[in-house]
């Protein structure tokens, strides 16, 4: 409860006791109302000032000269009569009430009190509706709006507020490190009215800007596209995925600094608040016509890149409780800082991996989570995501950083359109790897070793069986080994391992030589893929969905939209 609403409480509280008290005390004066009572006395010589003095000792008493006499003008309180005294002064006296002044006081009393008390009904109708009013407006304007669902509402949104109790707070600067809750005022006073000038990111329902906020710092700030219906998420989904989020914490996950949730008008306004990356996406900079930077990445820089995402992912499947399943793993989704630190973003598609044995049964591809030419071949077929394919999306970053060519590549060649099939019969020969797949922006400038176990790397991550490929960990050890020296044990044991891998595959498959024409290698090997990627799987071939029976995970629930890009600098 903020301070306004404190201060309306106790304004109402405050008015209706001095309403109750005053009210009381004209209903306490008008019961003590005093009755007039006349008195005559037919002894008139008995009677003097000092007479009269102590005859009006029990009442209000003052003479009054009449023509049959002396009398005597009394006031009693209300139900009580002149008492006669024993000195002799009333024993004459016949004393009688005024009917007519006792009436007109009780009518004067009684449209008092009808008066004061419709005065106070109608001030404290006025004060409850004023009050009840801005309740609504700062309930629109600032505070966070109630759940839709009809189903678990009331449920929902207590849980919802204790989480946000526990997590978030107000107002900036509070506690370090905390969930900032920002206002819309003051974010699209950071934006410059989310002028044109500071975007830097869109899609096809959000758009990232670039933003200053009041203490200078930078950030990004994502704003979820207003769609009739109140947007493709509801506020408690979007305060789950905000709440998710904020709980994970690695130096290769983009941070995230706040959000802001209100309602303008009718429309209800979602804005995720981010750290700035000052390099954008390894798409971006791996296209030196689209990059800001002058010169493309080199070698030394692309392995480290490569690690530094492997570590993020390695965090997401093996230390986060629960563990973390990106599910959208692609170069758009990995921003670069100034020194071109990789980290990772998008987690609003994330999902905790949960004992639900759920498979998705959609066929429609408009609702199938990820981007097309990362999928994982198990779950374009049945639909089961795990987490080997976040590393099958893995393989794909590996083969756009050593070759610089996007997963889905416009060609006049049918077959050169997806990455992984162009380059998947190129990596059964460490001739072609060398000859066909380095990017040309490297010019040459990579030892062959290195780039030998990354492209045999890239080839594990890519195997057909889900079993068969790497864990994080794994990978993670694997690269560790590429930036050593040369004379370190390690580094041979990673080619060794990596070469063996290779040559092991190319045995199985009936190779009896490395070196063949690249012509026969690129036609075997593409049939031999379509054929596998239009077969259903058979009682031969791998069963993905009891292979990974520990770890399923539904992908067929909503889309979280607000971190959903197609291009731009986070997606």
């Amino acid at each position: 409860m903020d301070s306004i609403s404190k201060f309306n409480i106790i304004f109402i509280y405050t008015f209706l006791w001095i309403s109750y008290c005053f009210c009381y005390a004209s209903l306490v004066s008008s019961s003590a109302v005093k009755l007039k009572w006349a008195c005559t006395s037919d002894r008139l010589a008995n009677f003097n000032h000092s007479a009269i003095s102590n005859c009006s000792s029990s009442c209000d008493c003052s003479p009054v000269k009449g023509s049959i006499g002396i009398g005597w003008a009394c006031l009693c309180e209300s139900g009580q009569s002149p008492q006669i005294s024993g000195s002799g002064c009333f024993t004459a006296c016949n004393c009688t009430s005024d009917s007519i002044l006792e009436t007109k006081k009780k009518r004067v009393t009684n449209k008092l009190v009808v008066a004061i008390l419709l005065l106070c009904i109608v001030l404290t109708t006025i004060a409850f509706l004023a009050s009840l009013a801005w309740y609504f407006y700062r309930k629109d304007r600032h505070q966070t709006p109630s759940i839709t669902s009809s189903s678990s509402r009331n449920n929902s949104r207590d849980i919802i507020e204790r989480v946000l109790s526990c997590l978030f707070i107000t107002k900036q600067g509070k506690i370090p490190g905390t969930i900032t809750r920002f206002s819309y005022i003051e974010l699209e006073k950071a934006t410059n009215k989310f002028s044109s000038n500071n975007l830097i990111g869109h899609g096809g329902s959000s758009n990232v800007y670039r933003a200053q906020l009041k203490d200078g710092r930078v950030v990004a700030v994502k704003k979820l596209n207003m769609h009739e219906g109140g947007g493709s998420i509801s506020e408690s989904g979007f305060l789950s995925e905000v709440d998710l989020i904020s709980r994970l914490n690695h130096c290769h996950l983009v941070s995230l600094l706040g959000y802001c949730l209100e309602f303008q008008g009718k429309a209800c306004t979602k804005l995720i608040v981010f750290e700035y990356m000052g390099n954008g996406n390894l798409r971006d900079c791996l296209d030196v016509t689209v990059s800001h930077s002058k010169h493309s990445l080199d070698w030394h820089t692309r392995v480290r890149i490569a690690l530094g995402i492997a570590r993020g992912l390695e965090y997401l499947h093996e230390s986060a409780a629960p563990r973390i399943l990106h599910r959208d793993i692609k170069s758009t989704n990995i921003l670069l800082d100034d020194d071109y630190v990789p980290k990772i973003t998008d987690l609003g598609m994330a999902k905790r991996l949960a004992h639900d044995g759920l498979i998705s049964c959609t066929s429609s591809p408009a609702r199938m989570m990820g981007t097309f030419g990362y999928f994982a071949p198990e779950y374009a077929i049945v639909g089961r995501g795990s987490l080997k394919s976040d590393i099958f999306s893995f393989g794909v970053v590996i083969l756009e950083l050593i070759t610089g060519r996007k997963p889905v590549h416009k060609s006049s060649k049918k077959d050169d359109e997806s990455l992984v099939l162009w380059a998947t019969p190129r990596l059964q020969d460490n001739k072609l790897v060398i000859s066909d797949l380095p990017d040309p922006l490297l010019k040459g400038k990579f030892p062959q070793e290195e780039f030998q176990i990354m492209a045999q790397l890239a080839k594990e991550c890519l195997q057909w069986d889900p079993d068969s490929r790497p864990s994080m960990g794994e990978v993670v050890q694997i690269l560790s080994t590429v930036s050593l020296d040369k004379a370190k044990p390690g580094r041979n044991l990673a080619i060794n391992h990596m070469l063996n891998s290779a040559a092991r595959t190319l045995t199985s498959e009936g190779h009896d030589e490395i070196s063949i024409e690249r012509e026969e290698i690129g036609q075997t090997e593409m049939d031999r893929w379509k054929a596998t990627m239009c077969s259903l799987p058979s009682s031969e071939s791998p069963n993905w969905e009891q292979v990974y029976e520990d770890v399923p995970v539904d992908l067929s629930e909503p889309r979280f939209e607000t971190f959903v890009h197609k291009t731009g600098f986070i997606h």
